[in-house]
């Protein structure tokens, strides 16, 4: 019979934005794929070769009921599809995903591999993070002790997008050597996304895209624009989209009003915002694994403004194709971005050359 794999994640729109090319290139290979994801409920336009169905997942619940529901609507869905693999994406799923992979395996009904992506430790696995509030020590207990049954059975295999990430998950018993891998990134498209002639223009535009959280970097990249408030030579934008349920999330209302910013909603067309800005910013403190957003960029011949984490080091040279600002307090941080982003207003020919260093990297990196 056609082979068939199962994709559970997160977020349908997450899926569109970062995996869709592991779908569709499992399709061209003749497998009968499925995609069960939260978030939107609406079929994915221009689905080819895949199928989608939503599920009741609330990536942000630790509640019992609501999870208790996902187990339910997951168990039911893998159980009347039977893949023969399935590839479950960010923690929830892995989780829960995982769980019912093995049960199902018991009943003769369950995949014959299981693969497990960990695009960033996040808040609830990153150290000293508090993503669960006064519960952050007990879900992280459960989430480690389920991690390491999984890890014991059979072709199940875990991937992650910097060794650190995958170091750390080792040194916590978590997983093996022998079943974990490094791949740099869910990879862009280097035909969507490619360089495009730039000429020196004003303003210089300053870009910050991603998810509208906190702990992303967006209050600091709102305090540095206050301070180049009123000049005519820079402007700086925000895109992406919020999430009310989260505590990190960021009023769109309140970015909308803001005069020291452009506010630009979610943005369809990422490849060609980004061949009309000059540079992107991301002052993040999140536990990213690289973020799409430095990749994309570099892609495009972007120099870029990050913080000195692995992931952002993954994407961005310090120096060559941008700046990296230590992570630290608030203060000192806004002083880092402050002088990073004058090296480049007080040498406009630093952007193109560094642009160009950021393209090589994408491609020396294997970011594709």
């Amino acid at each position: 019979r056609q082979p068939k794999a199962v994709m559970v994640l997160n977020d349908r729109d997450y899926f569109l934005r970062h995996r869709l090319p592991i779908a569709r290139r499992l399709a061209e290979l003749g497998v009968e794929v499925t995609v069960l994801a939260g978030g939107d409920k609406r079929p994915p336009p221009g689905a080819r070769g895949w199928s989608f169905t939503h599920i009741p997942l609330d990536r942000l619940s630790i509640g019992p009921v609501s999870n208790l529901r996902l187990f339910a609507a997951l168990f039911g869905h893998l159980c009347r599809l039977r893949p023969d693999a399935v590839h479950l994406i960010t923690l929830k799923p892995a989780i829960f995903g995982g769980l019912i992979a093995l049960m199902l395996r018991i009943a003769g009904r369950g995949p014959d591999r299981v693969l497990i992506t960990i695009p960033g430790l996040g808040r609830l696995m990153s150290p000293g993070s508090k993503g669960a509030g006064a519960a952050t020590g007990l879900v992280r207990g459960a989430v480690g002790a389920v991690i390491r049954f999984l890890s014991r059975s059979k072709a199940v295999h875990f991937t992650f997008e910097t060794e650190a990430d995958r170091r750390f998950w080792i040194t916590q018993g978590y997983i093996r050597e022998d079943n974990s891998t490094v791949i740099a990134g869910a990879g862009v498209d280097p035909e969507l996304f490619h360089p495009a002639a730039r000429e020196a223009r004003v303003p210089f535009k300053v870009l910050f895209a991603s998810r509208l959280l906190r702990s992303k970097g967006l209050g600091l990249f709102l305090d540095l624009a206050r301070r180049f408030e009123g000049r005519v030579d820079v402007q700086f934008l925000v895109a992406g989209w919020g999430d009310p349920a989260d505590a990190d999330n960021v009023d769109p209302a309140h970015l909308a009003a803001d005069p020291a910013i452009r506010f630009l909603g979610e943005v369809s067309d990422m490849a060609a915002l980004l061949r009309e800005v000059d540079l992107v910013c991301l002052p993040t403190r999140y536990g990213e694994g690289i973020p799409r957003i430095l990749i994309e960029a570099a892609a495009t011949g972007l120099p870029a403004i990050a913080t000195d984490i692995e992931g952002c080091r993954m994407a961005v040279e310090d120096g060559r194709s941008g700046r990296l600002v230590p992570v630290g307090e608030d203060g000192a941080m806004l002083e880092e971005l402050d002088a990073a982003l004058r090296e480049y207003l007080d040498d406009p020919a630093r952007a193109g050359r560094h642009g160009a260093a950021a393209r090589a990297l994408f491609v020396e990196r294997g970011f594709s």
